[in-house]
């Protein structure tokens, strides 16, 4: 992006203080201690942090200009807006209208970056494919990552989360997809949403800015996806159901590959390989094939790409250390997450012990006590071995019931999965990202 200050402050309808309209903007920040010259500091009021008090310090660092909701003394240029998030919305969404490249969106309760990643692998077979950075996928996020498309990508896959009601709508005006992939409907955010029906007609909201006519590809194998109905644009399901359109058959696991055959609507077929196990890493690329399709690629051409996939940081990464083969799903977790990667841990070949690390999960409301007590009961249901921590892991340890280890916390963890776990044993750590099970992996891998 390259945008002069006078033309943002025109696009948001803010004011201009202390000159600078001249100055060019090239990307946006919201944490004071990124910014460098050329990145505008977007200050954003928390519950408990105002992004106001950090201007100058963005100044100091380098930064070009700075949004601000109220008059502020500071050292360079600022735009005065009412609300500063709204401000980069604004231009979020008119810098992506400079653009006719297809751009994909991608939502879910869970498996939305992994999907992401697996569809903008698979777009690399014929084009030059952008797509959202690490966990951008956010009101705020989502502007910023949408200022980073540029005349020389020929199609994005955009991340879009929520977590409150309302936001959606907001987002979906900012990305206007040309087509999108829904990955399930689950029990995330139920703290906020209230219902699974909440979280579903939220998510649709992703498809209000689709062309006419454009596909909503939708994971055919969830309870509720396949209810989604519309006149404005096609929905269309990929899974391993029979009644899924874009179909996976004859899936075959050797050592840590996995093969399928990819059916098409039209009666075409692909035979695919993945270098990542897991039926949700399948219906990943189902999504991936169909999106492939939607935009003109061969079937061939996106099967021989997604063999180069790496699944992303701390979600289900398989990491050696000691001899343990320690699959790091560290980053985030719900309780329909945590049941793909107790699937994982069950079925990937080991000579030793299956141990599952969790935590406790996040978000959940009225459902925390439930989801949590049939996290533990589903690791007792596939053979596992359960070390649950925290407090909310005494939950998961109820519902596994005898045989379940306790640990206080992370440090504590790690210090028994390091006393007792032996070369051949295979250890999944998995937690929400306030739980920092991350630590336990560094733990391990020394």
């Amino acid at each position: 992006m390259k945008l002069k200050l006078a033309e943002i402050a025109e696009i948001c309808g803010g004011q201009l203080l202390s000159g600078g309209g001249s100055a060019l903007v090239t990307g946006f920040v919201t944490d004071s201690r990124k910014a460098c010259p050329g990145a505008m500091f977007v200050p954003i009021r928390g519950e408990n942090v105002d992004g106001h008090r950090f201007i100058a310090n963005a100044f100091a660092a380098g930064a070009s200009a700075s949004f601000a909701d109220h008059p502020v003394e500071a050292p360079g240029p600022l735009v005065l807006v009412e609300d500063c998030r709204a401000a980069l919305q604004k231009v979020g969404e008119a810098w992506r209208e400079r653009f006719s490249l297809p751009i994909v969106g991608v939502t879910g309760s869970v498996g939305k970056t992994s999907a992401r990643e697996m569809i903008a692998q698979g777009l690399t077979a014929g084009h030059q494919v952008y797509r959202t950075d690490g966990n951008a996928n956010s009101q705020v996020g989502v502007p910023i990552t949408m200022c980073g498309i540029g005349p020389q990508h020929t199609a994005a896959v955009i991340e879009m989360g929520v977590s409150m009601p309302g936001e959606m709508a907001r987002i979906a005006q900012v990305v206007k997809p040309t087509c999108g992939v829904v990955t399930t409907i689950g029990t995330s955010h139920l703290e906020f949403m209230g219902t699974r029906e909440n979280i579903l007609a939220e998510k649709a909201h992703m498809a209000d800015y689709l062309p006419a006519g454009a596909p909503l590809f939708v994971c055919g194998d969830n309870d509720l996806l396949p209810s989604l109905r519309s006149e404005a644009y096609r929905v269309v399901a990929f899974g391993l159901g029979d009644h899924c359109q874009w179909r996976a058959v004859d899936l075959a696991e050797a050592g840590d590959s996995l093969t399928f055959t990819c059916l098409a609507p039209d009666g075409r077929s692909q035979t695919v390989v993945l270098p990542v196990l897991g039926e949700h890493n399948v219906r990943n690329a189902l999504a991936a094939l169909a999106v492939g399709d939607h935009l003109g690629q061969s079937l061939a051409d996106t099967a021989r790409a997604l063999r180069a996939y790496e699944p992303p940081a701390m979600r289900q990464q398989i990491r050696e250390a000691r001899g343990l083969t320690i699959i790091d799903d560290s980053y985030n977790a719900s309780p329909d997450s945590m049941q793909a990667a107790l699937d994982l841990l069950a079925t990937k070949p080991a000579s030793g012990r299956r141990v599952a690390v969790l935590a406790g999960m996040r978000e959940l409301g009225s459902y925390e006590r439930e989801g949590h007590w049939k996290t533990g009961a589903y690791a007792k249901e596939k053979g596992v071995e359960l070390l649950a921590v925290g407090q909310l892991g005494e939950l998961m340890a109820q519902g596994y019931g005898e045989g379940a280890v306790r640990a206080q916390d992370n440090r504590e963890a790690a210090a028994w999965l390091l006393e007792r776990l032996r070369p051949g044993d295979l250890v999944l750590v998995k937690g929400s990202r306030g739980m920092r099970t991350e630590e336990i992996v560094q733990a391990l891998l020394g």
